[in-house]
């Protein structure tokens, strides 16, 4: 499968080829398609670039990017809609996994410190910040990820980006020659990564538990990329045992590193959370990643990654770093924004509200023996699947009921079962009945 970045700059140069796209028109802006797609920035700035590159389109400071004057050329259309089709398609009801509900969210607050951001008293945010990111933020991030995941880190070994993707990028520049080990199915950016950069890389099934750790253990790769706690898009979780092995091997040679994508660990239900994979390294093999996407907004683009101390050592050796990619204004916002204690109780009101939400979705779902669920102890997303369902018949309905929902196959082009990702993160409360009724009548008929 091409990477998503690819299948983007394929779709818009074949409608600029055919005039859909004027000379001179301008495109979507990169934030803004972000969204509408529900891709990450890095996917779609990447698909540009290439653009830029061939010359299809061309950039205007401060104003966009804008369609070259070329040559118009008749292109043979899919019969297939294509991914920007498909995605921009507006849904009556939508269980998309990279929303979340902001109907509770502090707005207040947040415009607030917005506010204050551009007083007179903080002109230093207009300047070049560390390429590292901004130190409070930093500081912030060192102590809640002790406070939260029991991560062992200081302000030093932390370095702020605008995604796991980028950080990524990142990682694979730190790192060097090094393969990797990535699960399947897979994270996608990731796998964005590792296929933009040509760098060598093995699937290795994810199991009950977690990545099958036999396999690991026989592999002479270097790198294992791993989400222990709340594995995309399996929903599973990486049980004590697989851990301390994948520890262990990380130990047997200094070349070796865990890269943990601490992906959706704000969010346990159920039973208590388990601590980090990082906060059982002593031997500084573990390089942790994670996000503020879910615990505040998508469009935060805020991430980071907690690197081992002699690996902050070769960052800062390298000859080309780039400056930190998210705006000192927003790092700012965010940064005062945990030391008020704001975001602790917005991440506890939260917790509150996804839990109740993903009960009532068992409740609903329980009375269905036909149907299975997966991955549903933590997290914003569950895997749901229809024994004996046919997956095409269950996406027609799903289309004639205006529902969006993600097959597997998304992921693991092999799946051929009805088998589904559920997000429940953006549904509203007050709108969930509603989807859950559309939902199971899609699934099983009736």
């Amino acid at each position: 499968m091409r990477p998503l970045y690819v299948q983007l700059y394929e779709e818009f140069r074949d409608k600029i080829i055919q005039g859909e796209y004027k000379t001179g028109s301008r495109l979507p802006s990169k934030r803004n398609l972000s969204a509408d797609l529900n891709l990450s920035g890095t996917t779609i700035e990447n698909a540009y670039e290439m653009l830029l590159d061939e010359g299809y389109i061309y950039s205007k400071p401060r104003s966009g990017y804008f369609v070259s004057q070329i040559e118009q050329l008749p292109i043979t259309r899919k019969n297939e809609p294509t991914l920007i089709e498909k995605e921009m398609k507006t849904y009556t009801y939508e269980f998309k996994t990279a929303q979340v509900d902001l109907t509770h969210f502090p707005f207040a607050q947040f415009r607030q410190l917005s506010r204050k951001a551009f007083e007179d008293e903080n002109t230093h945010l207009f300047m070049s910040g560390d390429k590292e990111g901004y130190w409070p933020l930093r500081q912030r991030i060192a102590q809640y990820v002790f406070n939260s995941r029991g991560v062992k880190c200081t302000p030093n070994q932390v370095i702020v980006g605008s995604s796991t993707e980028q950080l990524s990028e990142l990682l694979t520049e730190i790192l060097k020659t090094s393969r990797f080990l990535i699960e399947n199915p897979s994270y996608p950016p990731i796998r964005n990564v590792l296929e933009k950069k040509s760098i060598e890389y093995q699937n290795v099934p994810v199991i009950e538990n977690g990545i099958d750790m036999d396999i690991v253990e026989q592999s002479d790769y270097e790198i294992v990329y791993v989400t222990p706690s709340h594995q995309f898009p399996t929903g599973e979780v990486m049980s004590i045992d697989n851990r301390t092995r994948l520890i262990k091997w990380a130990n047997k040679s200094g070349d070796r590193y865990i890269v943990e994508d601490d992906y959706d660990s704000e969010f346990r239900y159920f039973k208590k959370p388990l601590p980090a994979l990082q906060s059982l390294d002593t031997k500084n093999k573990v390089i942790y990643v994670s996000t503020f996407s879910k615990s505040l907004f998508p469009a935060v683009r805020i991430a980071y990654m907690v690197l081992p101390v002699h690996l902050i050592q070769t960052f800062q050796t390298l000859k080309y770093k780039e400056s930190s990619t998210v705006p000192l204004h927003m790092q700012w916002i965010v940064s005062e924004f945990l030391s008020s204690g704001k975001f602790d109780r917005h991440l506890n009101k939260m917790r509150k509200v996804y839990e109740k939400k993903i009960t009532y979705i068992l409740e609903r779902l329980k009375k269905y023996p036909e149907i299975s669920v997966q991955g549903e102890k933590t997290g914003m997303h569950f895997v749901l699947t229809v024994r004996d369902g046919d997956l095409e018949t269950i996406l027609d309905r799903a289309e004639a009921a205006s529902l969006y929902i993600e097959p597997f196959k998304t992921y693991d082009e092999y799946t051929k079962s009805a088998k589904f990702v559920i997000g429940f993160g953006g549904v509203r409360e007050k709108d969930l009945e509603a989807h859950m009724d559309v939902l199971i009548h899609v699934l099983l008929g009736f």
